[in-house]
């Protein structure tokens, strides 16, 4: 299934349990299974305003710049500070949170940040 006019899309798990995709094209609401207004608290956000230019190591300045995420924030609750570097991995991943495009990260090697979700996820204990 190809999506040309794609601007933004998100990825949530229903109550039902089955997985749902909302995607917006300039205006209109596309969507896999229901529409929404706002993405759902938790919902994944997988393509937005400005994600394909979030590669390699950059400041969480230039993150808030240029995308559409609005916070980032260290797990625990802390807030990254504009000066932080973020090794997005090139795999950036944020979450609505409280109606907030929110990028979720942690501490990785060398102080630098990491997005939390990992760009090679795997299901726990997959390998035993």
């Amino acid at each position: 299934m190809a999506f040309p006019d794609v601007q933004a899309a998100d990825h949530h798990i229903l109550t039902e349990g089955r997985p749902a995709f909302t995607y917006f094209t300039g205006g209109q609401v596309g969507v896999g299974i229901v529409a929404e207004e706002q993405p759902p608290e938790g919902a994944r956000q997988v393509l937005f305003e400005g994600s394909a230019a979030l590669q390699g190591t950059i400041p969480v300045s230039a993150i808030l710049a240029g995308s559409a995420i609005e916070q980032v924030v260290i797990l625990g609750g802390l807030t990254a500070v504009p000066e932080m570097l973020v090794d997005t991995r090139d795999h950036v991943r944020p979450i609505w949170r409280d109606g907030v495009l929110t990028l979720v990260t942690q501490f990785g090697r060398g102080g630098v940040l990491v997005p939390f979700e990992p760009p090679d996820n795997r299901p726990c204990c997959a390998d035993h």
